[in-house]
């Protein structure tokens, strides 16, 4: 197995055979305690694992990466909070990339490989007046898992996808790397260089697509950007330009337009 390469991320390991939700283990602790940063959750199996907004998370026991890693980015405005995104989705990619699949990311929490999703992100805070006093970094890969239910057809794994199986704890050794090396960057300031980045990965920007709103309206558009807010900027066909938060507009297949 690999040695564990980082200064801190990943250094202080809680592992869990079962457990409800990496996320809600790791907001208590904050709440309750201080860990010391770039403590990891890590659970062979969430009962109650969820996506952004609620939304559940399918994973078979004992064959993906559930991971929920704490940081206290005290010194990070919080008008800057998506840049957490920024830096665990960036992380995600570096790592599937790593293992020699093409990734890109889905806004708002998503990595894709072509039209398929392969993680899922959770970035949750918790706020002590204007200061982020403790952020909880739910991270979910697809690793081993080859048989996904039918729901989940638009689902794959890095087994699924390079035909071979991978240790969960190295993959959680690179994760760790990659998402040190991006929060340390963040810290340093180079926020502009993140952001770049994360442009240049955006799922589906500045390719026309189709899309739906909450009352079932659709439309065509060309997504341009993520805004600081960590809104989704795209210009319709009709040559207006709206943004969107979580949970406004939803992605469409192609052939269901």
């Amino acid at each position: 197995m690999t040695t564990l390469q980082t200064l801190f991320t990943g250094k202080n390991q809680i592992h869990f055979p079962e457990i409800p939700s990496t996320n809600e283990y790791a907001l208590n602790l904050i709440s309750k305690t201080n860990p010391p940063e770039g403590t990891c959750i890590i659970a062979d199996f969430q009962s109650e694992g969820r996506g952004q907004i609620g939304s559940r998370w399918h994973s078979a026991p004992g064959k993906n990466l559930l991971i929920t890693y704490i940081f206290h980015p005290k010194w990070l405005d919080i008008r800057h909070q998506f840049y957490l995104n920024i830096i665990s989705s960036l992380a995600v990619s570096d790592l599937v990339q790593h293992y020699g699949v093409t990734s890109s990311i889905k806004w708002p929490n998503d990595i894709f490989v072509g039209n398929k999703k392969i993680a899922g992100i959770l970035n949750q805070n918790i706020l002590k007046g204007n200061t982020i006093k403790g952020t909880a970094m739910g991270i979910g890969l697809n690793v081993n898992e080859t048989d996904f239910p039918i729901e989940l057809e638009y689902s794959t794994s890095l087994a699924k996808f390079n035909g071979q199986e991978y240790n969960i704890f190295e993959v959680m050794h690179r994760l760790s790397e990659y998402l040190e090396h991006y929060y340390l960057q963040l810290k340093a300031g180079e926020m502009t260089s993140l952001n770049d980045k994360y442009h240049q990965r955006l799922y589906l920007r500045n390719i026309e697509a189709p899309f739906e709103l909450p009352d079932g309206k659709r439309f065509k558009g060309r997504i341009l950007e993520v805004d600081k807010d960590g809104r989704l900027v795209i210009l319709h066909d009709t040559g207006a330009m709206f943004s969107y938060a979580f949970k406004e507009v939803k992605y469409l297949n192609q052939r269901l337009f």
